[in-house]
């Protein structure tokens, strides 16, 4: 019989990629596992990547965004519930992670629809620098997810790591300042909610 030099080599190649190491399950049964599979990181969070797509956040690493974890808090909503009232005093910024919210500001005879937030935006965030009235209502239109920050979160986070806490707030102040030029402009769409 002839020997298959070539595909001993691809086996042999195969099986110095794999670390022979046999995992049980509860069952008795065994399989192989890649050695390289424990070097990889965990697979990031969802909602950490949905929190990574906003304008505040998109220049955070995942080590950055894990950090940010212990700093954002999950605040679930119903249909029709109240995030906050346009007037009352802004404590931080919301970051939306599921569902939609509509923002609304109080005209001369009836509320003016100012738009929908869907995932990955986020609004509140002149709070988040200073305490000033709320410039707008904003409520869940239906069942959603939304990460919250507050004021002495980004306060905590720079005393901890002030270059993060530092980029954030460049961050806000970018985001603040593109939706002023966009009003100033004479732009009305939902991209200029706070």
């Amino acid at each position: 019989m002839r020997r298959d030099f070539k595909r001993e080599a691809v086996e042999s190649q195969e099986q110095r990629r794999t670390f022979p190491l046999a995992v049980g399950t509860a069952w008795g049964d065994s399989c192989r596992v890649s050695f390289w599979s424990f070097l990889r990181p965990p697979p990031l969070d969802p909602k950490l990547k949905v929190v990574g797509s906003t304008a505040i956040f998109q220049d955070c690493n995942r080590q950055e965004l894990e950090t940010l974890k212990l700093y954002l808090h999950e605040r679930h909503y119903l249909a029709g519930e109240i995030v906050f009232d346009e007037g009352e005093d802004g404590e931080g910024v919301y970051i939306v992670v599921s569902g939609k919210f509509q923002a609304t500001r109080k005209g001369m005879l009836k509320k003016k629809n100012l738009g929908e937030i869907l995932p990955g935006e986020c609004f509140g965030e002149i709070a988040l620098l200073k305490s000033t009235p709320r410039l707008a209502t904003v409520v869940a239109e239906e069942p959603s997810v939304a990460f919250a920050m507050f004021r002495s979160e980004l306060e905590r986070l720079a005393d901890a790591r002030p270059r993060l806490g530092f980029k954030v707030a460049v961050q806000v102040a970018r985001l603040m300042s593109s939706r002023l030029h966009r009003f100033l402009e004479g732009h009305t769409d939902s991209s200029i909610l706070s």
